[in-house]
């Protein structure tokens, strides 16, 4: 009789923290669809290329110190990056941009979906802080998030969260 009682409130124990934790769940709301602590920034062969997303590269390398940001499904959008500059010459480590928008990319059923947010003021140290708001496809299936120039070139994109 005594490890039955043991069983059994071990047994509630569990559901009461099956259901402490479904609650804490739902209090969130909604789910991001993708979260980043890190980008790459547009380099090398990538550089004024069609990227798998259809989004064109910079015209010229570009280097990040930090950059991170998530989206949810409502289409809730915050992007912040620091330091995304052109380390070439002429430019020599300044943003020569005045203003970012972020673009999310989705795979869909019918094929990549890239859609953005508005501008957002970018200063000439290429520290950024994107808060919009998009609408995405009913499917979004490996979301990436790219920092992109009024015109639509990529500078950087968001990395898979490890």
């Amino acid at each position: 009789m005594g490890r039955f009682r043991q069983f059994l409130i071990a047994a509630i124990g569990v559901v009461s923290l099956v259901g402490a934790g479904a609650v804490g769940a739902s209090a969130h709301s909604p789910k991001e669809i993708v979260e980043f602590t890190s980008m790459t920034p547009v380099s090398g062969g990538a550089v004024g290329t069609v990227n798998s997303r259809g989004l064109t590269g910079g015209g010229l390398p570009w280097v990040i110190r930090s950059g991170r940001g998530e989206v949810d499904a409502a289409g809730e959008v915050e992007v912040r990056v620091r330091g995304l500059v052109i380390p070439v010459a002429p430019l020599n480590g300044t943003n020569p941009v005045p203003f970012f928008r972020a673009t999310v990319s989705c795979l869909t059923g019918d094929g990549v979906v890239n859609v953005s947010t508005g501008l957002f003021p970018a200063n000439s140290e290429g520290d950024a802080r994107i808060e919009g708001q998009v609408t995405l496809p009913s499917t979004c299936n490996d979301p990436i998030v790219f920092v992109v120039s009024p015109g639509g070139a990529w500078f950087a994109e968001s990395n898979a969260r490890d």
